[in-house]
């Protein structure tokens, strides 16, 4: 295949997944549910039931021309007479549209089925029985074949049940039918990430949908209540968790920087398992750290300001160990490691949140483990001592 027919192949799959999503906010039956590649290239439908099966041609510069010859007129025509030879109640209570990028001329079949006070059904007929009456296009025979063969009542059902959308936004202009939905919800500022944010996860419910052997369908409900709870992650007193699987970590993994803290661990004899989520919690910290500052989300010294409240809190901690300690005589390095693990135990299970609605714990956690890094804060109480030299190193 040329590498243009295959690009404009592929983003036609893509207009899909696209623009099911747009027709989904848009759509005024808010309990309708969605599916893509079940019944159609997109479709509605309500228990079980298709209410609106929706084919969507997408050209490249919005080339292509909706014409009585059309190959996207015939192909479609072809699909819905099968599905109605199959289901012949489908008609009754379905729609049947197409959404084309193209234009339907004047005059034509197609633009006697767009809405409006032209629309013509009948008209529309008649000039597609006359094209498989006198066409010659060979590569068009078995859709003229299958129209002339069905039904004349049942065909005309079915044309009067199409509507024609011509001129739709392509792929790139889509986005905006979309947006208009997010706008209302969210700070202007943080319009891109949300917006990004609902893209992935939209992708990711079509991903599901095409994989799945069981139909799987999504609501307007679960996308809105998507984009308010995304929203409510970008403002003043929350921020956006966007980091979740970081994989399964070993020791190894960590730079030679990135040491000290789980050195740290070692020196209070943490178990195994209790070292793997340590792992894991640093690292996700790290990252969604990261990403809140490549994102630009944190307030002026946010960190810095974030950082001190969880060495006061620690400091606190690590006094009232030190009383702890000194009430023994000749202190053993067994009670050093079992008052050390106590202490660390005892940090983990507080709350204390960067900002007011981010809960997510490991942000707090990780971000001890970095603070351990830095020999800022530690677990045993010779901890400075022991582990200077891997800081100067």
């Amino acid at each position: 295949m040329p590498n243009h027919q295959a690009s404009e192949q592929m983003l036609g799959y893509l207009y899909q997944v696209r623009y099911a999503l747009a027709l989904l906010l848009e759509n005024d039956n808010s309990d309708f549910q969605i599916s893509i590649e079940k019944f159609d290239d997109v479709a509605f439908s309500k228990d079980g039931m298709p209410k609106q099966l929706i084919q969507l041609k997408h050209h490249i510069q919005r080339q292509g021309s909706l014409t009585d010859g059309s190959t996207d007129l015939w192909r479609t025509l072809k699909v819905w007479i099968d599905v109605v030879s199959d289901s012949p109640d489908i008609l009754d209570g379905t729609e049947f549209l197409i959404v084309t990028t193209a234009i339907a001329p004047d005059g034509t079949a197609a633009s006697y089925l767009k809405k409006g006070k032209n629309r013509n059904a009948e008209r529309a007929y008649e000039k597609l029985k006359d094209v498989c009456l006198k066409s010659e296009n060979k590569d068009h025979k078995k859709y003229y074949d299958s129209f002339l063969k069905t039904d004349e009542s049942t065909i005309k059902h079915l044309i009067g049940k199409i509507c024609v959308i011509d001129g739709a936004s392509d792929i790139i202009d889509v986005e905006k039918n979309f947006r208009k939905q997010i706008r209302y919800s969210c700070i202007p500022k943080y319009e891109n990430k949300i917006c990004e944010r609902l893209e992935g996860w939209w992708y990711q419910k079509a991903i599901e949908a095409l994989c799945s052997d069981t139909p799987i369908f999504v609501t307007q409900s679960q996308v809105r209540s998507f984009i308010v709870s995304v929203s409510q992650e970008y403002s003043d007193d929350n921020l956006p968790i966007d980091i979740f699987d970081i994989g399964n970590l070993q020791e190894d993994d960590l730079s030679a920087n990135e040491k000290i803290f789980y050195e740290q661990l070692k020196l209070i004899c943490l178990g195994n398992r209790r070292m793997q989520t340590a792992l894991r919690d640093y690292y996700r910290a790290f990252k969604q750290r990261a990403n809140w500052v490549r994102n630009d989300l944190l307030f002026v010294n946010e960190l810095e300001k974030y950082e001190q409240r969880l060495i006061d809190e620690w400091e606190h901690a690590f006094a009232a160990m030190e009383d702890d300690l000194a009430e023994y005589s000749g202190v053993t390095e067994e009670e050093k490691i079992k008052e050390g693990r106590r202490l660390f135990s005892e940090i983990e299970k507080k709350d204390i949140r960067i900002r007011p609605k981010c809960q997510e714990a490991f942000v707090m956690r990780g971000s001890y483990h970095m603070l351990a890094n830095q020999l800022k804060v530690g677990w045993h109480i010779d901890f400075y001592d022991r582990l200077k030299r891997l800081l100067d190193t």
